[in-house]
């Protein structure tokens, strides 16, 4: 469907009154979810040509010690539910399903379904009984971070010219804050900054670096210019193989695939409590995921250029990340 559609859809699902929500809270919304569907291979999300796909139906392996896990992705139906259900329990001495429900309470986010098994071949066949794929060679987690670009390949792609700025409104990426403001000063050597087309809405990003600058994609763009800065971001807790992210920086989209299907779960949202952790400000809010083994982390922190900041971290009750 056209991603206008899909908006509109969303709009009248989540918010049953708008009265409530004001425009900007809506498209952080929105914006946080769409990254949440897109991580756990629900859809994909064609921003340039203004589609949004729904995945094909499959179980992708999890990168797990132990008995063998798949979780369900893609598209799914109640019918294809229920088959899956009645499929697993003719295999109940083999095979158990279970359901894990998006611990923030957010009902845009499907329940993680995962099947775990005496072996993969009693995986196999439950996928053949309902008629969707099953890659049982290789975890997902593992085949999409390491075919993910880095940032040293998106580093050498950049076209440094030497150009004017546009006259439209302007926001800079802070590395203090981890967030565009329009109160941030450019720094002479490097900066990134936010354009916003007065046409058509669109924003565009470039990477200015000694009077030169590159059109950047905003992913990349904040991790390149963390890069250029040697701030790092990620907290890893290698004890209990937990990765935070800050969320004003979101992992590239294959790279969020990858960690994301370490478990097939959603990230847990939480807020860092009132003292700065590494390079994250106090109070800000990050993604916490899960079952990360520190190979894994480490692979995604070395595309990014990133160094982990090894610590051991909690979340209260209250949501808050103590580290």
């Amino acid at each position: 469907m056209k991603l206008e559609q899909f908006n509109e859809l969303f709009r009248r699902v989540y918010f049953p009154s708008l009265s409530q929500v004001d425009e900007s809270g809506e498209v952080d919304v929105r914006r946080q979810v769409v990254r949440i569907l897109d991580s756990l291979a629900y859809c994909e999300f064609d921003f340039d040509g203004r589609m949004v796909y729904m995945c094909k139906p499959s179980f992708v392996l999890l990168p797990v010690f132990g008995l063998p896990k798949a979780v369900l992705v893609g598209a799914r139906s109640p019918a294809l539910i229920q088959k899956l259900k009645a499929v697993v329990k003719n295999r109940q001495n083999k095979a158990i399903l279970k359901r894990f429900y998006y611990s923030n309470h957010n009902e845009a986010i499907p329940a993680t379904m995962c099947i775990e098994a005496m072996d993969i071949e009693t995986i196999e066949k439950i996928a053949k009984d309902i008629k969707i794929s099953f890659e049982s060679k290789l975890p997902a987690a593992w085949a999409l971070a390491n075919i993910s670009a880095s940032l040293k390949n998106i580093k050498e792609s950049l076209n440094f010219e030497n150009r004017a700025e546009p006259n439209w409104k302007r926001r800079i990426f802070s590395k203090g804050r981890l967030s565009f403001s329009k109160f941030e000063n450019a720094n002479q050597g490097c900066f990134l900054a936010e354009y916003k087309d007065p046409v058509s809405q669109q924003l565009h990003h470039w990477l200015w670096k000694d009077g030169a600058t590159a059109m950047v994609g905003r992913d990349w763009g904040r991790y390149l210019f963390l890069a250029e800065e040697d701030v790092n971001i990620l907290l890893y807790d290698k004890k209990y193989q937990k990765l935070a992210v800050p969320l004003t920086v979101p992992l590239p989209c294959i790279l969020a695939r990858a960690v994301a299907l370490c478990t097939g779960a959603a990230p847990l949202s939480a807020m860092t409590y009132s003292k700065k952790i590494a390079a994250i400000p106090p109070e800000h809010s990050v993604q916490v995921y899960s079952g990360i083994t520190d190979v894994i982390a480490k692979l995604v922190a070395s595309k990014l250029c990133q160094k982990l900041n090894y610590t051991h971290f909690e979340i209260d009750k209250g949501g808050v990340l103590y580290a």
